[in-house]
């Protein structure tokens, strides 16, 4: 995931203007080595309003978006779960001991109170919002963590790399 300084994900209206480009770059390493990514409804409906050379750069990428409306449509290359775990089993089923969960934040959520997220890492955006949506919804869970790396991503990025502990 990529966020502000204080933890938002995009602004209270879905967008992610304040994110640098170096953001979507290194997103798109990690998922083309993953090989799966996992996306809530909001956030696919967000993305497939970008010009179309993101998603491009995502083709062989096994996209699985996580949305209890089984009547939700969705552009070819993208396969519909009706929850975290059916998302899990569809990337299982394919073969990934790894995939990329990118949120939003109720989906994030989600994935955390079931316990199926065993690594956090996150690029911090030099920027600080006053408002926004968090990279976590409040909800009732605890993920406790290890922090195993530092990177500086770029002059105004660092990738923070924490481990689950279970």
């Amino acid at each position: 995931m990529a966020m502000s300084m204080n933890g938002m994900i995009a602004t209270p209206d879905n967008k992610e203007d304040f994110l640098s480009h170096n953001n979507w770059v290194e997103f798109v390493k990690a998922t083309k080595k993953a090989g799966g990514l996992i996306w809530g409804h909001k956030t696919y409906e967000t993305v497939r309003k970008w010009d179309s050379s993101y998603l491009r750069s995502l083709e062989r990428v096994t996209k699985v978006i996580v949305s209890r409306n089984k009547g939700l449509k969705l552009n070819k290359g993208f396969v519909l779960a009706g929850s975290p775990k059916a998302a899990i089993d569809v990337l299982r089923k394919k073969g990934f001991k790894e995939v990329i969960l990118t949120g939003g934040s109720r989906t994030n959520s989600a994935f955390a109170k079931l316990g199926l997220i065993n690594e956090v890492k996150v690029n911090v955006e030099g920027v600080i919002m006053g408002r926004g949506i968090p990279l976590f919804c409040p909800e009732s869970f605890k993920l406790n963590l290890r922090l195993t790396g530092v990177r500086k991503i770029s002059r105004n990025i660092i990738q923070l790399h924490y481990q689950v502990k279970k």
